[in-house]
């Protein structure tokens, strides 16, 4: 037996005016009642907790054998220089973990950009400072070790997985790039039911992923655990249904529009409302905006104080809506 057929969302569309590299605002609609709470609670927790980043996990610092020290000539102690080093944001585009390095030597402070490293790494907070150096002859050399991972990872844990020299300091890492994330749900028409609803979805990154890959790395997380569930010997089939067309709900909407909401000059506006011809002393009856458009531009001319003017402006408004005159609006509303 197929089942019914349910609505699913078309995708989700990117606010592309307040899109940055660290922020997105996604809208994910149309949704059947309840799932908007149910599909944005799922991605809120798989992109706060399963998002692949990349962290500082091991640091080694010459001539320092624990991270209860102090280093002649340098302000801050290692305690303090260990919690910028986890403050550095990276991107490493390999598999296998890389190392970067700071040769710091002489009077001044040391940031983020003063790191060598390979081409595998980027670094997203350059300006975020690691140390002070205050004596001109002091030189500090120190290694980092970069991995991909998910999630938290406490020192421990890396202390008992890995065989390091001695010296090496293992650090907390947190790997999610996912700095924040928030969802609202709303209500939405689709068709005559105006009881569907859609997600608003607000992605922060700390700029090593963009927000876009993290929504789509926490989709396939999703879609990936869904599927081990689903024998495909099992799968149900849907009935087929009409797929709903936005376009031509968007029209059905505009052409029921009354014309004053469409931002026409008063004498354009007065022309429509009053619709006496200039022929017979007749009248076109012009309230929505439907009503307008079925008629052709000859029609519209034979309005009286409806000169080309006007009629270039109208056109225009028409245009920027996606709509034109000798439109067949019958056809609209009625499929």
């Amino acid at each position: 037996m197929k089942l019914t057929p349910i609505i699913l969302p078309e995708g989700a569309v990117v606010d592309k005016e307040t899109l940055t590299e660290t922020y997105g605002r996604f809208t994910i609609a149309p949704l059947e009642k309840g799932w908007g709470h149910t599909i944005g609670n799922a991605l809120r927790r798989a992109l706060l907790s399963s998002i692949q980043g990349a962290a500082i996990t091991q640091v080694r610092i010459d001539n320092v054998l624990h991270e209860f020290s102090t280093i002649p000539g340098v302000i801050e102690d290692v305690p303090q220089i260990i919690l910028n080093i986890k403050k550095i944001r990276l991107r490493l585009d390999s598999e296998t973990p890389k190392f970067c390095y700071l040769h710091a030597k002489g009077v001044n402070e040391y940031k983020a950009r003063h790191l060598t490293v390979p081409p595998e790494i980027t670094i997203a907070n350059p300006d975020q400072p690691i140390l002070t150096i205050t004596e001109e002859n002091r030189s500090v050399n120190i290694e980092m070790k970069v991995e991909n991972g998910r999630g938290y990872l406490p020192s421990e844990r890396q202390e008992k997985r890995t065989q390091a020299p001695i010296g090496t300091i293992f650090l907390d890492a947190f790997f999610s790039p996912v700095k924040k994330v928030a969802f609202a749900v709303e209500n939405t028409r689709v068709g005559d039911r105006a009881d569907y609803e859609k997600i608003i979805l607000e992605i922060w990154t700390d700029g090593t992923a963009l927000p876009e890959e993290c929504l789509i790395q926490s989709a396939t997380i999703i879609k990936n655990h869904m599927l081990v569930l689903i024998p495909q010997e099992k799968e149900p089939e849907f009935q087929k249904f009409e797929k709903y067309d936005r376009e031509r709900e968007r029209l059905r909407e505009l052409l029921m529009t009354k014309i004053e909401d469409l931002e026409l000059s008063n004498r354009a506006l007065n022309c429509l409302k009053e619709g006496v011809l200039k022929t017979g002393g007749g009248r076109l009856k012009i309230e929505r905006v439907a009503d307008l458009v079925r008629h052709t531009e000859k029609e519209m001319l034979e309005i009286e104080n409806f000169g080309r003017k006007t009629l270039e402006e109208v056109r225009e408004v028409l245009e920027r809506h996606g709509l034109h005159f000798g439109m067949d609006v019958d056809k609209i509303l009625k499929s």
